[in-house]
């Protein structure tokens, strides 16, 4: 007998339905899976025939033929388990054939026939609702997940014998079935988000002192510009990194399904709810490209995509590899990242602000020579790591120098505190409105993303201001780009000052944020 179950796979972000076809026949005892099928999947014949022997279900000695399309797609994962398990069950007449055409199912089993949860099942949903399906069985410990991306029937289940069960039901006992599914996944995530909630928060108002510091971390935050801290050990970068998302924009909800289903993909979505919060990843330096850029044959998403929409902060940045770090620099143009892969190309999302964190030298106190006794070429040799390029990138750079003991006991009021993220946030949010009404019909919502064409439009100059900015550029010995860079900062300057023209006084701090911390050159 024949059967085909609806199940759904993923190639990069996105997700196809796949349909798992089921043939029962007579023969030699045989069980042959094809497809373009990867080894999770070629194993899964023993884990689904020792479930099934595990469920009290009888298979009799015949030749069973699963075929899983479209066949030209390299398949990989677990979640093929429980398709494949219940298409065997329907194709011996153990579930109505017909209950299926219309259900799609995913899910790992294991040899006792509990099911699993699997990656990505927030896309799959999304897909399956959206090519017409009717309803969806899955792992219970997905169903909050599923329920986030869906508005068609979800059912939960932990076991193959419930999805047995469920499929035998009639429509009053499924509904009941999946009341108390929800009420099973419900209880679960509560106590997941009990967890979570004693995460410390990280605010401004922790860090003392640090003012300069602090300003340059509102103006990156309300124009999404990219920030390189400079500093001695212990002056707090690492904690002022921390801080920024606590003075970011929410997540829209669109902005929270995309960037869940990044997480969802990559196996890292917390279960029982969406990613609600600013992502901020901050890798190692020792972290390999892959794992930056993400990798494998059909790449899971890298920390540039798990980053999108939040920080993506490199602490002793001198330290990473160059190779790794050159990575960054096409995505901080395009926000996007390509791959290039056996399996195919890929495009991942990657908008995030950039946040780089490093000590002035290798002993971290240059140029202080009273304490630092590096020499210029170890100077020069630690920062040759950091390209040009990617130096160029940024848009803020700023030194951060060691506070005075006394402020430890200075005495804060938190409350009212105009240094408290609560209070900044809420200069950010009226910078972005601002920003969000100026480029409606551009296409993108923060100053840092202007294109060359749009920064001239948008950031008109008086004869003044053009004057200055064209003495300051041949004083640094700013290149083009660069120059873009400090026009898109004074932008958001004078977006945070409530105004639309754009003064000397915004040029004058934006130049100020450009100027490199190892030359004593003035700006007039």
């Amino acid at each position: 007998m024949y059967c085909k179950v609806n199940t759904g796979g993923l190639y990069g972000l996105s997700s196809y339905i796949a349909s798992v076809e089921v043939d029962v026949s007579r023969g030699l005892p045989a069980f042959e899976m094809v497809g373009l099928l990867g080894s999770e999947i070629k194993e899964a014949r023993e884990r689904i025939r020792v479930a099934l022997k595990n469920t009290q279900t009888q298979i009799p000695p015949v030749r069973i033929t699963v075929n899983i399309s479209p066949a030209d797609i390299h398949k990989a994962g677990t979640s093929y388990d429980l398709p494949v398990a219940l298409g065997i069950l329907a194709a011996l007449e153990y579930v109505p054939v017909q209950k299926l055409d219309v259900v799609w199912t995913a899910g790992e089993l294991g040899l006792l026939g509990e099911v699993k949860p699997v990656r990505g099942i927030l896309p799959m949903v999304m897909e399956a609702e959206e090519k017409g399906l009717r309803e969806c069985i899955l792992p219970l410990e997905n169903l909050n997940e599923a329920c986030m991306g869906a508005k068609i029937p979800v059912m939960g289940v932990r076991t193959l014998e419930e999805a047995m069960l469920y499929l035998l039901s009639d429509e009053k006992e499924r509904t009941l079935m999946r009341q108390k599914a929800r009420e099973l996944a419900d209880k679960y995530g509560s106590i997941l988000k009990e967890d979570d909630n004693t995460a410390e928060n990280w605010d401004m108002c922790m860090i003392r002192g640090m003012a300069e510091a602090k300003r340059a971390a509102l103006i990156a935050a309300a124009g999404q510009h990219n920030l390189f801290l400079t500093g001695p050990p212990g002056t707090g970068k690492t904690l002022l990194a921390k801080c920024i998302p606590s003075i970011l924009p929410p997540l829209t909800q669109k902005e929270q399904r995309e960037v869940s289903a990044i997480y969802s993909v990559a196996g890292k979505l917390p279960q029982g709810d969406l990613i609600r919060r600013r992502p901020f990843v901050d890798p190692h330096h020792t972290v390999t490209v892959h794992a930056l850029a993400g990798g494998g044959n059909v790449p899971k998403p890298g920390m540039i995509s798990l980053a999108h929409r939040g920080v993506l902060f490199l602490d002793e940045m001198a330290e990473f590899k160059r190779t790794t770090l050159d990575i960054l620099r096409q995505p901080l143009e395009s926000g996007t990242i390509y791959l290039a892969k056996g399996g195919g190309n890929f495009v991942y999302p990657a908008d995030f602000m950039l946040v780089g964190a490093a000590n002035p030298c290798p002993c971290g106190y240059y140029p202080d020579r009273n304490r630092c006794r590096c020499t210029e070429y170890e100077v020069h040799r630690y920062f040759s790591k950091i390209s040009g390029p990617l130096l160029d990138r940024f848009d803020l750079f700023t030194f951060m120098e060691s506070a005075p003991p006394g402020i430890l006991w200075e005495e804060t009021d938190t409350s009212d505190k105009k240094e408290c993220s609560r209070f900044l946030l809420e200069k950010v949010l009226e910078a972005r409105q601002r920003q969000k009404k100026r480029y409606q019909e551009e296409g993108f919502l923060v100053n840092s993303r202007l294109g060359p064409d749009q920064t001239i439009r948008y950031c008109r100059l008086g004869m003044k201001e053009q004057q200055y900015l064209e003495r300051a550029a041949e004083c640094m010995q700013l290149s083009i780009r660069a120059c873009h860079r400090v026009l898109r900062v004074a932008r958001t300057i004078a977006d945070l000052d409530g105004s639309e023209l754009i003064t000397i006084q915004h040029l004058g701090e934006a130049f100020c944020y450009r100027r490199n911390e190892n030359d004593d050159r003035e700006v007039h």
